[in-house]
């Protein structure tokens, strides 16, 4: 994932920190999670001048929480019940006062959920998931939310739990979708086949920008900034892509 901080990004990395990245490309540690004992952070969204965070690791521990720009952190909800020992929250987004979180409940079978977090932590069902795999991004969308699942489908979700099918990436040759941004009306979403691509709310899909052509490695995190797209790849890259026209 990916968060925007005034002009700087806040990017977690599998040494279970948020980095806090510069123009400049200067780097520094805004807070280390995993010493924290809240785990590795995933999902990252921005939320009134802080940051919701997604967080686990095999103890299981699974968190959602909110990091402050001056590295000060506080549990918003004690995930482990609901993801439980092979399972493990992923992505998340902002709707008023609370959380919607896309959580597996185990990697291995790929039974998973999209739950809705109270800003007091109380954790309901919105969909049950599992025909379509683990879902790792989830953005608002138009009456209800939209969310990339493993299997290869976009899928918009109402808040009643209601779900249809956006568009099937994967069939359409795009791959296994990721990340997913709001772009004003359309989703930018990034592919596990080094992909980044437009999705109107109808489905319709056009491509934008293949990084592994580039080289630059499997696109994942994405957020929208001024006239650019900013993600993050698998290679270690942070990258600003700017906008056509």
């Amino acid at each position: 994932g990916v968060a925007i901080a005034g002009d700087d990004f806040i990017v977690p990395n599998l040494d279970g920190q948020l980095l806090r990245i510069q123009p400049s490309g200067a780097v520094s540690i805004l807070v280390d999670l995993y010493k924290a004992e809240l785990g590795i952070p995933f999902g990252i969204v921005e939320n009134q001048g802080s940051f919701v965070v997604t967080a686990s690791d095999y103890l299981p521990r699974h968190f959602l929480v909110r990091v402050n720009l001056d590295g000060t952190y506080q549990e918003i909800a004690d995930l482990a019940n609901t993801s439980g020992f092979y399972g493990a929250p992923f992505g998340v987004a902002v709707e008023g006062k609370d959380y919607i979180v896309t959580v597996s409940t185990d990697v291995v079978s790929s039974s998973s959920l999209l739950i809705r977090v109270t800003g007091t932590g109380k954790i309901t069902q919105i969909a049950e998931l599992s025909r379509f795999g683990i879902p790792f991004g989830v953005v608002l969308g138009d009456r209800g939310y939209v969310v990339t699942q493993e299997k290869g489908q976009l899928l918009h979700v109402t808040p009643a739990g209601k779900i249809s099918l956006l568009v099937d990436l994967a069939q359409a040759g795009y791959g296994m979708p990721l990340g997913i941004t709001r772009d004003k009306t359309n989703f930018v979403v990034t592919t596990n086949r080094g992909l980044v691509i437009q999705v109107t709310p109808e489905g319709t899909v056009s491509h934008l920008v293949d990084l592994t052509q580039e080289k630059l490695g499997i696109p994942s995190g994405i957020r929208v900034h001024q006239d650019q797209w900013i993600v993050t790849t698998n290679s270690g890259y942070l990258l600003a892509i700017k906008k056509a026209g």
